[in-house]
């Protein structure tokens, strides 16, 4: 796979390379035409001077024959200028003409028929295999015609060209090593960052920390931390996960054995085996009740499941959770109150709702008094629903209130009062339905009070989570804000 290194040279390459091709056949058409008009500016001059100087004394000679202007024999044929002349000299000619067709004279260099057709301008001509370029003049009854070979525009062209590409070239080699040096300093970056996630072990989920980090590196750096750091979150939970599932389901399936061996060792005694048997199917359901919950969190925390959103009426869930729990309440002697309008109607998944008003009432029952009251109550605020679920247990202490929502967290440690989980799924679905959970104590200071505050769902939509937690906070003692904060 070609680095970023070498794609941006490759492409930086043809760019130049084309950018310099544009350059040399704009310098070569360029040179071109500003020597063709350098040069036929020189014929016309030439041919002006020669006018001045010999057409009007030639017009009327009788000679012959025509007098020919040799060119010293020290002027070279190639090479450079001497002190005898210029080797163009050798591919200039001129020739002048009477009317009459009579040469008069010409250069050395000059063939013996005409350079070019007797009509006045510029001209171009092929005399043996050699290509004119002609300017004709007329004077009177004289015609005079300066002519230069068209190799001496050609070489011009080329060496006009060369002169001006070979610093382009020169320039643009040297804009490539230079590009190529500053893209190696610039992407070092890179390397450093390659380098360090080639260094890591395999299990390692640190930050990656670069001494220097560009801009446009950092965003990448600090997403690539983000994904390490949920990886890392997500290593934990199901480590957290697998020890808890360990310890926890350790004592009651422990408790389920010890009850059926009772069980099986109470011979004749009808009531003693009964009352093994009823214990083992406590454990069991604490067993099952348990493994419920460990899944249930594993998935929120995880996010695994994915959260249905439809209107749901508040009411329906609480009295569909009262029915589900009243074999639990019966059992300790308690007994659960509901106020709830049927038109608090929020926006959310009803199996997460029913879940979460589950755990409340469960979590109340298991930290409320004996024979007490569980008081379920909803009500509808400026564009918030409130939950509100309440016992009458011991209120917990403040500076324990914020560790309450810790997956597994059991206050005292106190391994009879369930996983530790019960207000953690609390947390988690109502955090996944934008609402506000606090937790408090009854207005008299007594009992454990759970307080959610819902956007009420509102004309199809929902309304700002944030306005009904700050209403649900600031209204305590109408709509306490606070959760039951035992844990289960």
């Amino acid at each position: 796979m070609p680095t970023i290194r070498r794609r941006l040279l490759v492409r930086l390459i043809v760019c130049v390379l084309a950018i310099f091709g544009v350059i040399s056949l704009a310098a070569h058409l360029t040179a071109r035409h500003e020597s063709e008009e350098f040069f036929s500016a020189r014929l016309a001059s030439s041919a002006r001077i020669l006018q001045a100087l010999l057409a009007n004394q030639l017009e009327t000679a009788t000679v012959e024959q025509p007098i020919d202007i040799e060119i010293p024999r020290g002027v070279p044929e190639s090479g450079g200028p001497t002190r005898f002349g210029h080797p163009y000299e050798h591919k200039i000619a001129f020739q002048v003409w009477r009317a009459d067709g009579k040469l008069l004279a010409r250069s050395a260099t000059a063939p013996g028929q005409p350079l070019g057709a007797f009509t006045a301008g510029y001209s171009s001509r092929t005399i043996d295999d050699d290509v004119w370029q002609v300017f004709a003049l007329r004077s009177g009854q004289v015609w005079i015609f300066v002519a230069e070979k068209d190799e001496v525009r050609e070489e011009m062209v080329e060496e006009l060209g060369t002169s001006v590409l070979i610093p382009v070239i020169v320039g643009g080699i040297a804009l490539l090593l230079t590009v190529n040096l500053v893209l190696a300093s610039t992407l070092a970056p890179l390397r450093t960052l390659a380098d360090n996630i080639a260094r890591r072990a395999p299990d390692s989920l640190s930050p990656v920390d670069l001494p220097e980090v560009p801009g446009e590196l950092a965003l990448v750096v600090d997403e690539l931390n983000s994904l390490l750091r949920r990886m890392r979150e997500a290593f934990q939970r199901e480590q957290r996960f697998i020890d808890a599932a360990a310890h926890e389901l350790r004592t009651p399936l422990t408790a389920v054995q010890l009850h059926v061996q009772n069980a099986l060792q109470a011979g004749d005694d009808d009531g003693e085996r009964a009352r093994s048997l009823d214990e083992a199917l406590c454990a069991l359901r604490r067993t099952i009740h348990l493994a419920e919950q460990l899944l249930t969190f594993s998935r929120l925390a995880s996010g695994t499941d994915l959260l249905r959103h439809e209107p749901v009426v508040l009411a329906d869930v609480c009295r569909g959770v009262m029915q589900m729990q009243r074999p639990l309440l019966e059992r300790k002697g308690q007994s659960a109150r509901l106020a709830a309008p049927d038109d608090a109607v929020i926006d959310g998944d009803p199996y997460r709702l029913q879940q979460l008003v589950r755990n409340l009432v469960d979590n109340a029952s298991l930290h409320g008094a004996a024979l007490g009251v569980i008081d379920i109550d909803v009500a509808r605020h400026d564009g918030t629903v409130v939950l509100r679920v309440a016992n009458d247990g011991a209120p917990v202490p403040e500076a324990e209130a914020a560790q309450v929502f810790t997956p597994y967290y059991r206050r005292d440690g106190k391994a009879d009062f369930g996983a530790g989980l019960g207000l953690s799924i609390v947390h988690e679905i109502a955090k996944q339905h934008g609402a506000a959970i606090h937790l408090g104590a009854k207005p008299d200071g007594q009992g454990c009070v759970v307080s959610i505050a819902f956007a009420a769902a509102r004309d199809g939509g929902t309304a700002d989570p944030d306005e009904a937690g700050a209403h649900a906070a600031a209204h305590p003692t109408e709509h306490p804000d606070a959760l039951s904060t035992h844990r289960q």
